[in-house]
């Protein structure tokens, strides 16, 4: 069966604060809630998506569902043993998420058309057996990738988006008084692997930015929304991928069209690059766990 960590539902509300909301803010969680085990950890997310990315496209469309497919690892992917392969939903602001965990060249070698039974058998998992990774569960989600896959021609890598988390949880498990789960991402970067001389990793938010997100299945306890008020933070709707495609747009000279579900349409001109270097938006470097073919100057992953 698919365990509690294959799948999640639950509402997850994203906040755009400053690094001093942010301190503020884990200050006063920490009479309910602790940093994870992992402590502060990057995050690497691939995400996949057809040769004219209407993935991404109609995910900023608004719309009252949208999905997309990604690949995660928890610390850089040159790095990284195990990714997982996952397909995350959103329904009336409701997230869905579905996914199975793999050995890196395994993930590979899946989402370029082995299947995923074989991926697993050629490509295992240290430390774990075919007989747990093929269970039903984990099997069926599996499938609801393979259809994904089929749903859309032409899947290919899109963008790497990485961050610096800090993971949140309850003190106490059975803790009602208390949301779910707390992420803090810092450092937020892009590299656009569809443009072959894209080959520095560049911000998605500002140095002194921060995303808060709060992961939970029902509503806000009192005390936290007293926490969120004091510092004057509130939601605000932000895709990594989504904000960091329509800088690829901006550098383009192009606009950003939103169409919502009732027919309404605005437009708005994205800064441009020249803009945004005048607030100290500027290459960052070469992304780890890619390297650049010094005879082509484009970008691949590192062997």
């Amino acid at each position: 069966m698919a365990t509690a960590a294959d799948t999640f539902e639950r509402k997850e509300k994203k906040y755009l604060i400053t690094v001093e909301q942010c301190a503020a803010i884990k200050a006063g969680l920490a009479a309910h809630m602790r940093l994870d085990d992992y402590g502060a950890a990057r995050i690497d997310s691939l995400y996949m998506d057809t040769p004219d990315r209407a993935l991404i496209c109609r995910s900023l469309e608004k719309p009252l569902y949208k999905e997309k497919l990604r690949i995660r690892s928890y610390g850089p992917f040159s790095e990284a043993e195990t990714v997982f392969v996952e397909i995350k939903k959103k329904y009336k602001g409701i997230v869905y998420k579905r996914r199975v965990r793999m050995s890196a060249e395994g993930a590979r070698a899946y989402v370029r058309g082995l299947s995923y039974e074989e991926a697993q058998a050629r490509f295992p998992i240290e430390g774990s057996t075919l007989e747990k990774e093929l269970a039903p569960g984990k099997v069926q989600i599996a499938r609801e990738i393979d259809a994904f896959f089929k749903r859309y021609d032409g899947l290919d890598s899109s963008m790497l988006i990485s961050c610096m988390r800090e993971a949140w949880c309850r003190i106490d498990p059975e803790d009602d008084d208390c949301v779910d789960r707390i992420t803090f991402d810092e450092d937020i970067c892009y590299v656009d692997l569809m443009e072959e001389s894209s080959v520095m990793r560049r911000p998605v938010t500002a140095p002194d930015q921060v995303i808060m997100e709060i992961k939970c299945a029902g509503g806000y306890p009192v005390w936290l929304c007293d926490l969120l008020s004091s510092v004057g933070a509130y939601p605000r709707s932000f895709s990594k991928y989504g904000n960091a495609y329509k800088r690829v747009l901006a550098d383009r000279g192009a606009v950003q069209v939103r169409k919502s579900d009732s027919g309404k349409v605005s437009i708005f001109r994205i800064p441009t690059a020249k803009e945004r270097a005048a607030s100290n938006d500027t290459l960052i470097g070469p992304s780890k766990g890619y390297e650049i073919n010094a005879e082509t100057s484009t970008l691949r992953r590192a062997s």
